[in-house]
């Protein structure tokens, strides 16, 4: 069982699940991308979200037989060490610019080729 919330963490939490539900709707509203999505709150409260509430969600069978595999995520795809700080190396493809890098050189080659083309 989760250790009880502080009140910060209780606001955080309803900002979060509240910003996730409202995510969810945009894609459906955006994209017309299907969804279905069931939480359980620290205190056992059940909170569920459906694109299209007259719809059931697919069941596993469903997803078996359809033309395209589906796409299983986990907990284990997000694993960090901090929010937002991801655990393995390859999170990190560039180095921050510096004057030994060359990238600074790099860019103001690529924007002043830019200008001679739209000049």
């Amino acid at each position: 069982m989760a250790p009880a919330l502080t009140r910060v963490k209780k606001e955080q939490l309803r900002k979060r699940r509240n910003n996730l539900l409202r995510r969810h709707n945009e894609f459906w509203l955006l994209y017309g991308i299907k969804s279905w999505l069931v939480m359980e709150l620290p205190d056992g409260q059940i909170v569920t979200y459906h694109s299209h509430p007259n719809s059931t969600p697919p069941s596993a069978e469903d997803m078996r037989n359809r033309s395209k595999p589906p796409i299983v995520k986990t907990s284990h795809d997000y694993e960090t060490t901090n929010l937002g700080q991801p655990t393995h190396s390859m999170a990190r493809c560039f180095d921050k610019p510096t004057r030994e890098s060359g990238i600074w050189e790099d860019l103001a080659h690529y924007l002043d080729e830019y200008r001679r083309l739209i000049a």
